[in-house]
């Protein structure tokens, strides 16, 4: 099993903290990283599924009974269906629940944004994705893991997927249909699931350009705000990443435009229906960006690091495909899949008109040969 790299810090803020808050994808890993913690500890708990209706229509109308459990620990799993979430984090962190409260969330719960803000500033708040490079060198060892880059490529990192391969395709399958065909949040309900996927597979193909929501919106027979708001939903339904433009008034300048990325390679490629090995694909350059992209947006978020984050792109078609932009530092970075063997070897360069529009800036060319250190930076 790989370890986690939060798990420290969650088994220390379970050891004293009344509450803890871990979101994350389904499939993840939340419920296995808490029951390994749990184990550890030899503390009972009581699993409470708010997936389940009756369950969550329970705990609505009575959040008082959550007093009448006996177990020190009580765990909330998919507590982002519950509307009163909010006053039974009041009742934990007042000291109304004698109880610690861990609650999971695979989309953001309803609750103050000050709250939400504090639990972060406290470590009571943690982020959990499916596996990352880092945790899985860790494991595995980094000269197999990087052995295994092929493989992530096109599969992605999430367990249950890579435990098995030959059923790769509807594990993935089950996962997008479960974002589209089932409650986000409290509020929040995805109702055009036809016209949805559609967009989702026009921004699987589309994968790292940049995107029109008009364009997109005429393709799927919605409005341009239908398609805005739902590619807000699926972020936070941690199934999409979007970066903005990076400009600063410069001639060409790309300034209002998104590019969408996928939280994992193996969700992109599920859409497009696409298993087949990077030799004999035609979008390794989107296969490479999405894999170096999301890896180091999950890296980001993971270490609670500072970051803005961008593409950047002309009219003239110069781009570079990544931006970091920190208090005092600026790094920028451009993917080169070209060191793969059977890929057409090219030069690779930084735009001229961007080092000259961003001299202060620290640029790199994320390839085969380099690509473990970008995924682990810590700057």
């Amino acid at each position: 099993m790989i370890e986690r790299g939060i798990h420290g810090a969650v088994s220390e803020a379970i050891s004293k903290s009344k509450l803890v808050l871990i979101e994350g994808p389904k499939g993840a890993g939340k419920q296995t990283l808490i029951a390994q913690i749990l184990s550890e500890k030899t503390q009972s708990f009581s699993l409470i599924d708010l997936s389940q209706k009756q369950v969550r229509k329970s705990l609505e109308e009575t959040p008082e009974q959550l007093s009448d459990y006996a177990d020190p620990i009580l765990i909330l799993r998919q507590a982002q269906f519950l509307p009163n979430l909010q006053s039974i984090l009041e009742m934990t962190l007042t000291g109304e629940l004698n109880a610690t409260l861990i609650v999971t969330c695979s989309y953001p719960p309803m609750m103050d944004p000050e709250l939400r803000e504090a639990l972060k500033i406290e470590g009571m708040l943690f982020s959990l994705y499916a596996p990352s490079f880092s945790e899985a060198a860790k494991h595995f060892g980094l000269t197999h893991e990087v052995e295994l880059l092929e493989e992530r490529l096109i599969f992605g990192n999430y367990p249950n997927v890579l435990s098995d391969l030959e059923n790769a395709s509807k594990h993935l399958s089950d996962m997008i249909d479960d974002v589209l065909h089932t409650q986000l949040g409290a509020k929040d309900r995805v109702n055009k699931g036809n016209k949805l996927m559609k967009m989702l597979n026009i921004l699987a193909f589309q994968c790292g350009e940049p995107i029109s929501y008009n364009d997109i919106a005429q393709r799927c027979g919605v409005d341009n705000e239908t398609i805005e708001r739902y590619i807000d939903l699926f972020e936070k339904a941690f199934l999409l990443i979007r970066l903005p433009s990076f400009h600063n008034g410069h001639r060409y300048e790309l300034k209002k435009t998104h590019c969408i990325y996928f939280q994992d390679n193996g969700i992109r490629n599920a859409l497009i229906q696409n298993f087949q090995e990077p030799e004999f694909r035609n979008d390794l350059d989107a296969l490479w960006r999405n894999y170096m992209i999301s890896e180091r947006v999950k890296w980001i978020r993971t270490q609670g690091m500072n970051k803005e984050l961008y593409f950047w792109r002309t009219h003239t078609r110069q781009q570079m495909d990544f931006i970091e932009k920190g208090a005092e530092t600026l790094m920028a970075y451009k993917a080169d899949p070209s060191m793969f063997s059977y890929a057409t070897r090219k030069m690779v360069k930084i735009p001229k008109s961007f080092e000259e529009s961003y001299p202060e800036a620290k640029t790199s060319v994320l390839n085969k040969s380099s690509y473990w250190n970008f995924l682990t930076r810590k700057v």
